[in-house]
């Protein structure tokens, strides 16, 4: 049985960073029920919540007072829709992690609200198909833009075909794959990574330990990329992939037990957490570099001596909105790839 989608209303972003839960959905009342009480037609009951003149002044006060004795709302999506349009862009996530994510998010309703677009989230829980099933749903419901972070599952980009056919417009934002047909939002992470290995030269290390996130997971390996291609070739490198800050810690403990290990490198705040708890358990705080890949909320305060390269999530999300706005407004077809600048803090 396909798994089912978490849908969330961007009222509730703001909770993302504390809980998620499924909410069943209530099958709202529609203007063919109140039609069917009153045993008039669909078009007159429209026409009568609107006032229109063509309706008797009895028939309009029966409609408007049954509607509100239900708490009838009116479907503005569906109105938008005769309008060919919904003023909705759909936001598609594999996960919600850390602060980044809803850091996007709120990068990015911040800046389509000021425009009249509302938002609605689509989690895949990082599957594929759950991807595609997104997409299909976005395309059948006519939003007028889809932004997406691909899962890492995700390896190419026929599954999103049919929002070119039908000229919806599609944005691919943080998780990306180089594509000429579609816009993306991104950070350059064999650069930034190049940052990193950049402060390891200038500090003359001997070795580095370095931990970055799952194998498979496309970031992984840019950051690998970028790592080794700048690193001094007389440096020493352990690696490991870890899928928490318990494996890192695990990683970062042994290389300090039987390598004297003192220079680290990590992907994430997770493996951050890791190697810091680690670095703090054998007393090398102050004599330990650990650099690495940061919201910048939780760990430079739990290790005051972190270098880190600030992902910006805000910026993120208000980006990739700026960019799908260009499309949705300008009826705009250029394809734009927009690199959002890095520094080591």
């Amino acid at each position: 049985m396909r798994k089912r989608l978490q849908l969330i209303s961007f009222y509730n972003l703001f909770a993302l960073s504390l809980k998620i839960t499924n909410i069943a959905a209530v099958k709202p009342m529609t203007i063919k029920d109140l039609a069917s009480f009153l045993k008039v037609s669909p078009s007159t009951v429209s026409r009568a919540l609107n006032n229109h003149p063509d309706i008797s002044l009895e028939v309009r006060q029966r409609v408007q007072q049954l509607a509100e004795e239900l708490q009838f709302k009116p479907n503005s999506f569906a109105a938008n829709f005769r309008k060919k349009q919904s003023k909705l862009i759909a936001v598609v996530l594999p996960k919600i992690y850390r602060s980044f994510i809803p850091d996007v998010i709120e990068g990015i309703t911040k800046k389509l609200s000021a425009h009249q677009f509302q938002t609605l989230v689509l989690i895949t829980e990082d599957q594929f198909t759950s991807e595609a099933e997104a997409i299909k749903q976005c395309c059948d419901m006519r939003v007028d833009g889809i932004l997406l972070s691909l899962s890492n599952q995700t390896k190419d980009l026929q599954h999103l075909e049919r929002c070119k056919t039908m000229g919806i417009p599609l944005v691919l934002f943080d998780n990306t794959l180089q594509s000429d047909c579609f816009a993306s939002v991104h950070i350059n992470d064999q650069r930034a990574a190049g940052l990193c290995a950049d402060l390891f030269n200038h500090k003359h290390v001997t070795r580095v330990a370095a931990v970055f996130g799952p194998e498979e997971l496309q970031i992984s390996q840019n950051r690998k990329v970028g790592l080794f291609a700048t690193l001094n070739k007389d440096i020493d490198v352990a690696t490991c992939y870890a899928n928490d800050a318990q494996a890192a810690f695990v990683f970062a403990d042994e290389q300090i037990r039987k390598h004297q290990t003192k220079a680290f490198f990590g992907i994430s705040d997770e493996v951050l957490l890791g190697i810091v708890t680690a670095v703090k358990e054998h007393n090398l705080s102050k004599q330990a570099l650990v650099v690495g890949f940061s919201d910048g909320l939780t760990m430079p305060f739990l290790h005051r001596e972190l270098r880190y390269i600030f992902h910006d999530g805000k910026v993120v999300g208000a980006q990739a909105a700026e960019q799908i706005l260009k499309h949705i407004e300008s009826n705009s077809n250029l394809i734009e790839h927009i690199e959002i600048p890095v520094e080591l803090y």
